[in-house]
């Protein structure tokens, strides 16, 4: 009899044990699965909201290159069968190094014939000496179309450009602050104006629907040192299958990369990739939380390039770390968040073990209070002494 006293609430104990585990074990995956649904949920928001702010200057740019090459198609429609020469000459005579270069008037402001205004314009044009009548007629209406355009859309965008793979160039800059010296005076004969991702974008393989592409970032042309943060946005301009040259701007993404790093999410860290994979930028990290030491940013690229939604949240596999990405096309970068789910597992198994406590507590209070129960109801044979008593 001692040892069944003794084994009953051992086992009531246990029982109580057991079930305040199972009811923990079982509310930390309801809880951690809702918490990182609402995880997950709040980062689709997040990175819509901000990849779509950080690609609007892209497709402004967009707007912008369409704009010009609607604009040059009517010039240079309009000038066919036109005298161009003394015209030409006028706006870019020969420099005496076989180049062609913007007379000064078309940066410090001249007025035009009909009474309209240039200024903010300079040009190189290689080989100027050997330049066709049709070479001319184009970079007339390109200069035309870089003044009037880029003009309207100076309160956006700094510069507004043309340019061929022959190593020529008209650009609208009134802001640059060497006054476009470069191009005007400084860069030598055989300067090469020439990028190393021209190919690809006037490659009618590569690019057979002439879209826009976006540089990696670089410095400005004429300057010596600073920070890589420019990024030129190129359209080619074809007429059918014959390429008539190229619109572009340059963005300077300093402001654009310092906002689009910020205010990550709770206990995240945002990152901006390159189409190469390489991290452009990496922001502040929220709240002390560090991404999972194992997660380089080589792994997320990975990751990356092997999801081909546009945008997207997963967790990587492990469990560590969430992420949520967001293409932007134009310089076909990645806008990244990575979370650290560590706080989120925290909370669920903080709540866990209140739950699992509550539970324990409950169970064996029930046991407790049904002991004492039983203990407070008198014996049966006492129960019949006392009736006989009354009698």
């Amino acid at each position: 009899m001692s040892t069944r006293k003794f084994l009953i609430p051992v086992m009531h104990l246990a029982l109580c044990a057991l079930l305040a585990a199972l009811t923990g074990f079982i509310g930390y995956g309801i809880l951690v699965g809702a918490l990182e649904t609402a995880q997950a949920e709040h980062l689709q928001a997040y990175i819509q909201v901000r990849s779509e702010r950080e690609a609007r200057i892209f497709e402004d740019a967009r707007v912008l290159n369409q704009s010009a090459e609607l604009a040059f198609q009517r010039r240079l429609a309009s000038l066919q069968g036109q005298p161009v020469e003394a015209e030409f000459d006028r706006l870019f005579p020969l420099y005496g190094d076989g180049t062609r270069r913007s007379a000064p008037e078309l940066f410090d402001g001249t007025p035009l014939p009909g009474g309209d205004i240039v200024f903010g314009v300079g040009a190189f044009l290689a080989n100027g000496d050997e330049m066709t009548e049709t070479e001319k007629r184009r970079y007339l209406a390109a200069f035309h179309t870089i003044r009037s355009v880029g003009e309207a859309y100076l309160g956006r965008f700094t510069s507004l450009y043309f340019f061929t793979p022959d190593r020529r160039m008209v650009i609208f800059a009134p802001g640059r602050e060497d006054r476009l010296s470069f191009y005007r005076a400084d860069a030598p004969a055989d300067f090469e104006l020439r990028g190393d991702e021209d190919a690809a974008l006037f490659d009618l393989h590569l690019n057979p629907d002439s879209e826009m592409q976006c540089t990696r970032l670089s410095r400005f042309v004429y300057s010596d040192g600073g920070d890589r943060a420019a990024s030129a946005c190129r359209q080619p301009v074809r007429e059918g299958e014959t390429l008539l040259g190229g619109f572009g701007t340059s963005i300077s993404m300093n402001e654009t990369l310092a906002s689009a790093l910020e205010t990550p999410p709770a206990h995240g860290v945002n990152l901006l990739y390159d189409r190469n994979g390489d991290v452009i930028s990496r922001g502040a990290v929220a709240q002390s939380a560090q991404p999972h030491p194992a997660l380089q940013p080589d792994a997320i690229m990975a990751l990356l390039r092997a999801d081909p939604r546009p945008f997207g949240v997963f967790v990587v596999p492990g469990g560590a770390n969430m992420i949520a990405f967001s293409r932007i096309r134009g310089p076909s970068w990645y806008f990244v968040s990575v979370v650290d789910l560590s706080a989120t597992r925290a909370t669920a198994r903080f709540w866990a073990w209140c739950l699992a406590a509550m539970v324990l507590f409950a169970a064996l209070g029930f046991h407790v209070l049904r002991a004492v129960l039983v203990r407070a109801q008198p014996a049966p044979g006492n129960r019949s002494a006392d009736a006989a008593g009354t009698n």
